[in-house]
């Protein structure tokens, strides 16, 4: 019997680790809602910075929680916006008594953009539950109520899914998805539900900055974001340092009813902006997400030269075939549960997307690069 070539001995290894390693996460149960989650006293942070174009469609669907308004209050936090923002933003806070705006004109302690106008707003914040989306994202109605049922007393933070296609309960205006849409649409499927799952295994290794929440409590024990230093990912570094108190769980809903619709960026520089400025910040990952990301990374790259090499058999088939397999499984675990099944039809390019730029990020991750966003060089 004639032997497996090595390269396609490795890849068939590489992909099998990928599979069950996927496998191994998803066997662990999903966060339960508390007990105890009730009505709590909710602050909803909102930064923004140069969003006419959407902030009225956020406020919108803040506005029209369905959470008692006596038990949320609303911060627009006006990060030296040069549009229209802010006056859009005064519209509501003049119609609506818990809706407050908050101007951000100079940076403190070190700290730039988001993570400095989020800083200086949570010096003055003292409810018990913070809830954390962006100027360019639809919340439901539900979604205050959906969040404060994950808080136990022992949860300090709590992270949830966003989607760049809107699911049936959620209108963004004038909203039409292309394919590049679509591709990230289903990136951010497969990526949210790998981090839950590792969340969900007792390994968090990120989570999302428009859509999670955390107590204030928890937060003032690391010292907030002042003491913690910067970071473009501000959301990740908080979770790192909450978590490594040792008093606090964290937990990361894929439900529905928390999940929150955000705009796809428009051209291929955004993108690369975006996961850039994710790469940067999760430098300090724990060893977990280095292990799930060099595991892919490679499966990818061997997949890849065995088929530059010419090994196509029965057995680097097979490894292809695990890869694709559980990714789809992953990916069509979510679709179904929001009810975004048609972009499985997109699935293919997906992947063909997802291994080159997986394998571009790999090769330059800890090239001492800059980041631009919202105007800013960081």
């Amino acid at each position: 019997m004639e032997s497996i070539p090595l390269l396609t001995s490795l890849c068939l290894a590489l992909a099998l680790g990928y599979f069950f390693t996927a496998l191994y996460m998803l066997s662990f149960p999903r966060p339960r809602q508390a007990p105890n989650g009730g009505d709590k006293r909710v602050a909803v942070l909102v930064a923004m910075r140069n969003e006419e174009r959407t902030i009225a469609a956020c406020l919108k669907a803040l506005e029209g929680q369905d959470y008692p308004s006596a038990l949320y209050d609303v911060y627009i936090i006006d990060d030296q916006s040069t549009d229209r923002s802010a006056d859009i933003a005064l519209a509501f806070v003049q119609h609506n008594r818990n809706f407050h705006l908050l101007k951000i004109r100079e940076d403190k302690y070190g700290l730039h953009g988001k993570m400095n106008a989020l800083s200086q707003a949570l010096e003055t914040v003292q409810s018990e539950i913070i809830l954390i989306t962006d100027a360019d994202c639809i919340v439901p109605a539900g979604w205050i109520r959906a969040h404060c049922a994950y808080f136990g007393s022992d949860t300090g933070m709590v992270g949830a899914l966003t989607l760049l296609e809107p699911p049936d309960n959620l209108h963004p205006p004038e909203y039409r998805s292309g394919f590049f849409a679509r591709l990230q649409a289903l990136d951010w499927i497969y990526l949210q539900s790998v981090a839950a799952a590792s969340s969900n295994a007792g390994k968090p290794i990120t989570i999302l900055g428009n859509n999670f929440g955390f107590r204030k409590q928890a937060y003032d024990d690391v010292g907030g974001f002042k003491a913690l230093g910067f970071s473009p990912t501000e959301d990740f570094v908080l979770m790192r340092a909450i978590e490594q108190t040792g008093r606090w769980k964290i937990k990361h809903t894929m439900d529905k009813e928390s999940a929150i619709f955000s705009y796809p960026v428009r051209r291929l520089k955004g993108f690369f902006s975006q996961r850039l400025r994710w790469i940067i910040g999760g430098h300090k990952a724990r060893p977990w997400g280095y292990f799930i990301m060099g595991l892919a990374v490679a499966a990818y790259l061997a997949i890849i030269l065995t088929l530059v090499k010419g090994q196509f058999n029965v057995f680097s088939a097979g490894a292809i075939g695990l890869v694709l397999g559980i990714d789809y499984l992953i990916i069509k675990q979510q679709t179904r549960k929001t009810g975004l099944n048609h972009l499985l039809v997109w699935f293919l390019p997906y992947e063909i997307f997802h291994f080159a730029y997986t394998l571009f990020f790999a090769l330059i991750a800890f090239l001492p690069l800059k980041i631009h966003w919202k105007g800013r060089k960081i």
